[in-house]
């Protein structure tokens, strides 16, 4: 194991971003295909597409790592990236790169709104406007039944197409596979090769298994475990290589090689022992291929890589199994951050499995996040989808779900900063108004209210219009994708995209939503609350007066600051701000239900963020809350970390107010939790009351203050510290100041 963490060490620490020599077989590909689209003006998309995957396929250069059975690095982008379109994945990407000037061109007018709004915050997209990240690879149907199987029934619907568009489609999708098998056999040719310089035995071993096992998988099924794992990474890898699109999900393992695995246990062809080793091979890589040191940048730590364990099978069996705990004990043994475990449990599922994340959790390892199946199958079934399709959800990037198999979810590509909303309603922002008018957003102020039901309406309407505007652009500006960046690969093993003879990017597949994050709710409960209470229920302030004070920052009413975060809020689980809470959450779910997307599907509402708690905070001005200029956001479904609240249970009961069987598209409930004051059985009565109160994803950050400090003080004696910081975890030590000190002012809420 440490030759092969030597040797990924050597190849990644050549192969990063700032060494432009590691890009030179990519920055060749990119100049055979300018040439080629500059002598075939007008081509297809997807024929253009497919002449891409070929180039790449007939000129990059498998690079091997002896000691490791797995075949995966195509040398054409840094090992920090995942295949997202952009100038880390210049081979891959250049399809995107090349034509994205096309979702521009659909409306100017749009693009100059988007820039603008994410420009003062109010939203976000990581991919212009379709979300080429957080995919998941359709890897069930290629290990069960091989490309071959999707080579062949792309065949048999050839003579159905009815337009040249769907001829042209399916064209791409078998040059794709052919391309595919072309970049796996390259690996089994030059594992051939090595083999006469091989060092020891076992990298003459792993070279063998390489040169013999490329050359039908994936093209055919996987026969073995070692196979279904060979396919996994391949899949990951080689689709993020080839197709220009992030891919997140490495697979749902312990579902879909569990058998593989018996049959090799009873055949006497692998014991468990070489089942371990396997398997830490197979994790390995990620964290090998990034350099986590400290740093500054947007998201140096993310590798964007989750492993799906636990949950159910198609037919709502628990899939807790001999290889949910030998992944859970590689993880640990190799000391891994990466990748993020994501773990799925229910109001069944064994206390043993509870039992070994708990034992890991309470040992430091804070990698973990905890899915409730009882409430996500249910809140995709209520979003349209059918029972058995839903039991596969996986969760990639961070936590969001997606029907392995059956959608691209779009995990993270509209974003709304509900407290900004509630800035622009507030304060006058003369230095804005220029930007403002440009966006043309119909923003009515809330001194406009004369009774507690107006600042409702007016907050509401605001949120609303943002929203609607948002994802109105998406659906119009986002028709380009399929001629910006189709995915001939990447459909071909999405169900119903070769039956329906259209790319997922086109709306090919059997569903089609995208994600809805609000960020910032607990922020907007609270203000709402605040501004009802103080300036109607109880008439203790002018409205008009208060919001004066909200606008000064509240600088010189110190007092009546420290009077608001002293009212009850959410979290606190009263029935008031319950019933408010329920209230704008219904709203939200009721008016956004009917939105469609550029592939035609819905968006789905979710309540979660990625670091932009932090970034949009410190850009998102005053609120009712208490909160002052350039404060941090809420997270999820979170309280506020304004009002400090010790029971866990009143933080539940609260965030239980949410019908998050509306969430389709996840929420989540953050908790940092006192290290060293918790034990085994209390740790699963907060995951079964997590459950039975139906909320849908648990992040827990289980730590010890005075370690954390400790480390600041002495970080070379605490290079092992784990800590949860939203969507992914970190070193602490590697953090930079501002976020081991966000981390240390978090609310730390007591264990009974």
């Amino acid at each position: 194991m440490d030759r092969l963490r030597s040797e990924l060490r050597s190849y990644y620490h050549v192969h990063r971003d700032e060494n432009p020599e590691a890009y030179d077989k990519a920055r060749e590909i990119c100049r055979a295909m300018d040439e080629f689209d500059e002598q075939n003006p007008g081509l297809s998309p997807y024929l253009l597409k497919a002449t891409l995957h070929e180039t790449i396929a007939e000129r990059f250069v498998p690079a091997i790592f002896p000691h490791s059975p797995f075949y995966w690095e195509m040398g054409t982008k840094p090992g920090r990236s995942w295949g997202v379109p952009n100038g880390q994945n210049p081979a891959g990407g250049w399809m995107f790169l090349h034509r994205n000037h096309l979702f521009r061109e659909r409306s100017w007018a749009n693009d100059r709104i988007r820039e603008l709004r994410e420009k003062l915050v109010i939203s976000m997209s990581y991919g212009l406007y379709p979300d080429t990240d957080h995919h998941c690879f359709p890897c069930s149907r290629v290990v069960e039944d091989g490309l071959r199987s999707l080579y062949e029934q792309a065949q048999a619907v050839e003579p159905e197409c009815a337009t040249q568009d769907e001829a042209d489609f399916i064209t791409s999708v078998k040059r794709s596979l052919l391309a595919t098998k072309t970049v796996a056999e390259k690996f089994a040719a030059e594992a051939q090769r090595l083999l006469p310089t091989a060092e020891d035995e076992q990298a003459e071993k792993f070279l063998g298994m390489i040169a013999q096992t490329a050359r039908r998988v994936p093209w055919e099924p996987a026969q073995s475990l070692y196979e279904g794992l060979a396919a996994l990474w391949f899949l990951r890898e080689v689709c993020g290589s080839l197709e220009g699109i992030g891919v997140s999900v490495i697979g749902h393992p312990d579902r879909l090689l569990y058998g593989l695995y018996r049959t090799d246990l009873d055949s006497g062809r692998l014991t468990q022992e070489e089942a371990l080793d396997l398997i830490c091979r197979f994790l390995l890589p990620t964290d090998h291929k990034k350099d986590f040191t400290v740093s500054d940048g947007y998201n140096p730590w993310e590798t964007s890589t989750t492993l799906v364990l636990g949950g159910c099978d198609a037919e709502g069996k628990e899939v807790c199994n001999d290889l949910t705990f030998l992944f859970l004990r590689a993880h640990e043994q190799c000391g891994l951050i990466n990748p993020k475990l994501n773990c799925r449990y229910s109001a069944r599922s064994r206390p043993e499995y509870l039992g070994e994340i708990n034992r890991q959790i309470l040992a430091g390892r804070n990698v973990f996040a905890l899915f409730n199946d009882d409430c996500l199958i249910e809140a995709q079934v209520r979003a349209g989808k059918r029972l058995e399709d839903a039991r596969l959800y996986v969760a990639g990037g961070c936590h969001e779900p997606i029907l392995e198999g059956f959608e691209h979810s779009a995990g993270t590509n509209c974003y709304v900063n509900l407290p900004r909303i509630l800035d622009l309603s507030i304060h006058r922002h003369p230095e804005l108004q220029d930007d403002l008018a440009q966006i043309g957003l119909p923003l009515r102020k809330l001194d406009e209210a004369r009774e507690a039901e107006d600042v409702y309406d007016i907050a509401f309407h605001n949120l609303l219009a943002t929203i609607v505007q948002g994802t109105g652009m998406i659906e119009h500006n986002g028709k380009a994708w399929s001629s910006v960046n189709p995915a001939p690969l990447f459909s071909a093993a999405l169900r119903d995209c070769i039956a329906n003879r259209k790319d997922y990017t086109a709306g090919g597949g059997r569903y089609n939503p995208t994600a809805l994050p609000l960020v910032g709710f607990a922020n907007l409960v609270d203000s709402l609350h605040v501004v009802r209470h103080l300036c109607f229920e109880t008439g203790k302030y002018d409205l008009h007066d208060f919001l004066e004070v909200v606008r000064a920052n509240w600088e010189g009413h110190e007092a009546l600051r420290r009077e608001v975060i002293a009212l009850p809020k959410y979290g606190d689980n009263l029935p008031e701000i319950n019933a408010l809470t329920k209230r704008l959450s219904d709203d939200l779910f009721h008016h956004t239900r009917g939105l469609r997307n550029e592939r035609g599907g819905s968006f789905q509402l979710c309540y979660f963020v990625y670091i932009e708690y932090m970034h949009w905070g410190r850009k998102t001005f005053a609120t009712p809350d208490g909160r002052r200029n350039g404060d941090l956001l809420s997270l999820g479904i979170s309280p506020s970390r304004l009002h400090r609240i010790d029971s866990i249970t009143s933080a539940i009961g609260s965030a239980a107010s949410v019908d998050m069987r509306q969430c389709a598209a996840n929420a989540i409930l953050d908790l940092q939790l006192p290290l060293g004051h918790l034990n085994p059985d209390v740790l699963m009565a907060l995951e079964r009351t997590f459950v039975a109160e139906g909320l849908a994803t648990l992040q827990m950050n289980c730590v010890d203050l005075e370690a954390l400090r400790e480390a600041r003080r002495h970080p070379e004696l605490h290079q092992d510290l784990l800590v949860r910081v939203c969507g992914f975890s970190a070193h602490y030590v590697n953090l930079p100041e501002w976020m081991q000190d966000e981390l240390l002012e978090r609310n730390l809420y007591a264990m009974a």
